[in-house]
């Protein structure tokens, strides 16, 4: 039972929706770190996101002091430009068919509008009627992204928002890359056929793996964030966006984006996997 508003945020669609981005300026990133931050519970009793979310807290924020609040208590409180909030959200896109789920990580704003919330660092999980168990295991990542960005936008002038779409960090070859099997197109679904397409180091691991290198920090260790319509949709024609983040503090370290067909399915690609070794 998650609000559904028309909110654009970054890190995701950013080459068609750069223009209707409200980032956060200086001035609120300095009333952040002054802030408290407040998590919003999902309205749905049987969602296990808060317990994902809030442990992932537990686990990995260090910025600011945090609370956990309901739904009703931040429709009170938003409109209170020293709060900040993380709430989880379906984000419909102005110039996109498909509804996603977010964490909309925001300030308050005197407007009573989600559009004028200036955005610290919002992460995509994923399209709205996937198993969200696809991305549980993973909140720890996202907390640091958060982390990392927050710390970002107050080390830098202005942080554009091109540095998150289609990037390639020569840091991920200095990383093990780990991957889940079922996140890989059928060509490069075993160590075998990636190395024909990347000469680093890879392993296929599990999400209890992926998520036990998130907990420990380790910096030696990359991992995809995919996000794709897979069972809920036919698939052509949709789009299929592509996240390498490093375990240790959510660091964006390659993106990019197919659209979906016979030959481009919802998965990472050959392509990628040349592109992140060039």
């Amino acid at each position: 039972m998650k609000r559904l508003v028309s909110f654009v945020v970054l890190a995701l669609l950013l080459s068609e929706l750069v223009a209707q981005v409200r980032p956060a300026r200086r001035r609120d990133v300095q009333r952040f770190y002054e802030s408290t931050t407040y998590v919003v519970e999902d309205r749905d009793p049987f969602s296990q996101f808060n317990q994902h979310l809030q442990s992932a807290m537990e686990k990995h924020w260090h910025l600011t002091p945090w609370e956990v609040i309901t739904f009703s208590e931040f429709e009170r409180m938003r409109t209170d430009p020293d709060k900040s909030f993380m709430i989880f959200a379906d984000i419909k896109q102005r110039n996109l068919e498909e509804v996603y789920e977010f964490i909309n990580f925001v300030m308050g704003d005197r407007k009573r509008d989600f559009e004028s919330m200036p955005d610290l660092g919002s992460v995509p999980l994923a399209y709205r009627d996937v198993n969200k168990a696809g991305y549980y295991y993973k909140m720890g990542a996202f907390v640091k992204f958060m982390q990392t960005y927050a710390i970002g936008q107050a080390n830098t002038p202005r942080l554009r928002l091109s540095r998150f779409f289609n990037v390639k960090d020569e840091a991920l070859k200095t990383m093990e890359l780990w991957l889940l099997e079922e996140e890989l197109a059928a060509n490069i679904n075993t160590l075998e056929k990636i190395r024909r397409f990347y000469p680093y180091p890879v392993r296929i691991v599990t999400r209890e793996e992926i998520a036990e290198a998130i907990d420990n920090d380790r910096g030696d260790v990359a991992l995809l964030h995919k996000i794709g319509p897979e069972d809920t949709m036919p698939n052509d024609g949709k789009k299929c966006w592509k996240f390498i983040i490093a375990a240790k503090d959510g660091r964006i370290l390659y993106s990019a984006a197919h659209d979906i067909d016979r030959q481009n399915p919802d998965a990472l690609l050959a392509e990628d996997l040349e592109k992140m070794a060039e």
